[in-house]
């Protein structure tokens, strides 16, 4: 059942109204969603997709989900919608998303994109369309010092698309395909409140990006 987050209330979302809003759309799932700007701002690029927020918290999406459920003409955005519901337990609605995003991961969402006993990478895959694309964007300060969330793993490179973190990936059913550090515009164009923060007074090779795709 899909839990749709609009503004202070969650209310469960018919099957029905759910398929209506897909209507044979391309999906885009962005995972960890936070305040939802990054899905306001896919959702506004990409008319054509469904765009869905996914949060296990609602309370930090009140102000985006309200706005976003207005008419177009008072500011609203049709085609995106967010969603309660924990990573390691997705909507089985989801299934057959064309793009998933994770973006600056924290807590228990960062240590599941790492590691591979948890059920996140999994369900990711589960929810994916064969050949999606997964972006996942790392905050590498959780590195430095290491935060409690990535052990005692050593900070990720761009070497990793073929280090130990694509055996990881492989298991769950993605191939990595590329890994890189952001700049400054692409930061910015991940359109999230951590890029924001991140682009006062940061050092270089901050945030890791790395791509993957569903085999």
């Amino acid at each position: 059942m899909i839990r749709q987050i609009v503004g202070k209330n969650v209310l469960a979302l018919a099957d029905e109204e759910f398929s209506e809003l897909r209507a044979g759309r391309p999906l885009l799932l962005d995972i960890g969603t936070g305040d939802g700007k990054h899905v306001v701002h896919e959702a506004r690029r990409r008319p054509d997709w469904l765009v869905v927020g996914v949060d296990a918290a609602p309370a930090q999406l009140i102000k985006t989900s309200s706005t976003a459920a207005r008419k177009p003409a008072r500011g609203g955005v049709a085609n995106a919608i967010f969603v309660q519901a924990a990573a390691e337990s997705l909507p089985v609605e989801l299934a057959g998303a064309t793009e998933i995003h994770v973006l600056m991961p924290w807590g228990s969402l960062l240590r599941g994109i790492l590691d591979g006993a948890s059920p996140v990478l999994a369900q990711l895959r589960a929810v994916a369309a064969l050949n999606a694309r997964l972006l996942v964007t790392l905050n590498l300060h959780a590195w430095r010092p290491p935060v409690p969330e990535v052990g005692d793993s050593v900070e990720p490179t761009p070497a990793d698309v073929a280090g130990p973190l694509a055996d990881v990936y492989g298991a769950a059913g993605w191939t990595l395909t590329a890994a890189d550090y952001l700049d400054d515009d692409g930061i910015a164009e991940l359109a999230t409140s951590w890029g924001r923060r991140l682009n006062s007074s940061r050092a270089q090779f901050e945030v890791l990006a790395l791509s993957a795709e569903a085999t």
